[in-house]
């Protein structure tokens, strides 16, 4: 608001006063660094060929995933994470196929289908199928929220969207309006964000919290300019008609909630409204609309604090299910996320099952000493060349006491 007044955050990118821009940059340049620190970034390489780099907040046995929207990177949403933190719960900040510093799809495959895949597989290859998790999804990411939960009801304990409904306007999902786009300084990607032609339903923006969003998903190299942190070619597939939606939300069963803005043009109250009843009425064990009063579609610009508020008590609803200590197995084959293995005869199926030696030191230090060969990157902040990355260094120290 003390932007808007100054000036900062009237109509567009064309009445954004240059010190109310270079005062918000060096608030949101703190803010991003500070975030950053908490937690260093983590690579794992899933099934589907994806390298997703991820960071996590918290170590408790209540687990939550954070998916961003289209445009944006896990970065977006590290204070969200740290407040879940602090509330209690582990929280992995997540970038998606095709942003931040997860690999690109060669083939541009960018559906929902491929983006649940590799969630599904993030939760295996981690581990965090012991217990539920919960799900909080922006936008895009609470469409594969909602997949995920129809597809492994036994596994999400919970989905919370924000902005993000089956009836949003068609194509809302699907792209980043500037995603293609190479600007002079970072400067001029938030005037650009800023602009009148985007923002005709939303007037009025506080540009420190612009900044603070924008940061995170550009990419800044001295003396080249900026451009965002996305595959340009980037085209998300939401994965067919409105119908392939309502069938999803039909089977979700576990804890379900919808936030939105008051004034928001992709989900309107009588909208949520419906969502809500619908889900409810096919057998979820609770769901709930959450409105932000004031705010727009961009919710987390307008009042981010309401935001992470509404976001924890939707959680705290399923805490019961996020803890729940099953004495039936939450073995992946179990729980329908890996196949069982297939044996051509009883005696491969015994042979398979008998113990493996242990290796010997001298194996173990020939593959230590292999893995290191790919260790290009300088530090575990270098993410430059993140894709020569081994789990020699993608994990904690422990990681290798953990497997042993």
């Amino acid at each position: 608001a003390d932007d808007r007044r100054r000036g900062g955050g009237g109509g567009g990118g064309g009445d954004v006063e240059p010190r109310a821009l270079e005062r918000a940059m060096s608030r949101a340049v703190a803010h991003v660094e500070e975030l950053r620190a908490a937690s260093k970034a983590r690579y794992v390489d899933v099934a589907t060929g994806m390298r997703l780099q991820y960071r996590v907040f918290g170590s408790d046995k209540r687990v939550v995933l954070i998916l961003h929207d289209v445009g944006e990177c896990a970065g977006v949403y590290y204070g969200l994470a740290r407040a879940l933190a602090d509330r209690g719960y582990t929280a992995y900040a997540i970038d998606a196929r095709g942003h931040g510093d997860s690999t690109r799809a060669r083939e541009r495959r960018y559906s929902a289908r491929d983006m649940t895949d590799d969630i599904e597989s993030f939760i295996i290859e981690l581990d965090l199928y012991v217990r539920p998790v919960g799900i909080v999804g922006f936008g895009m990411g609470g469409v594969v929220a909602t997949a995920m939960a129809e597809r492994n009801p036994r596994l999400v304990a919970t989905t919370v969207l924000v902005e993000s409904s089956p009836l949003a306007p068609a194509g809302a999902y699907a792209f980043f309006p500037t995603q293609v786009a190479h600007f002079s300084s970072p400067e001029t990607a938030v005037l650009s964000v800023l602009s009148p032609l985007l923002n005709a339903d939303t007037p009025n923006r506080n540009i420190t919290q612009v900044c603070k969003c924008a940061l995170p998903a550009l990419e800044c190299v001295p003396g080249q300019g900026a451009r965002w942190r996305m595959d340009p070619e980037f085209y998300f597939d939401s994965g067919g008609a409105i119908d392939d939606a309502w069938d999803a939300l039909k089977r979700t069963t576990c804890h379900f909630a919808l936030i939105h803005g008051e004034h928001s043009s992709y989900v309107s109250s009588d909208d949520a409204k419906r969502v809500v009843e619908f889900v409810r009425a096919n057998g979820a064990k609770s769901a709930r609309a959450y409105v932000i009063a004031g705010a727009s579609r961009r919710v987390v610009e307008d009042a981010p604090g309401d935001v992470r508020d509404m976001i924890i008590y939707a959680l705290m609803r399923a805490d019961a299910d996020l803890l729940i200590e099953n004495k039936e197995p939450r073995r992946p084959e179990m729980l329908g996320i890996r196949p069982l293995p297939q044996y051509a005869t009883i005696e491969d199926a015994l042979k398979a099952l008998q113990p493996r030696a242990p290796p010997s030191a001298e194996v173990v230090r020939a593959a230590l000493a292999e893995a290191s060969l790919d260790d290009e990157c300088a530090s575990d902040d270098d993410t430059a060349k993140y894709n020569n990355r081994t789990m020699l260094i993608q994990n904690d120290p422990e990681y290798f006491g953990f497997v042993g």
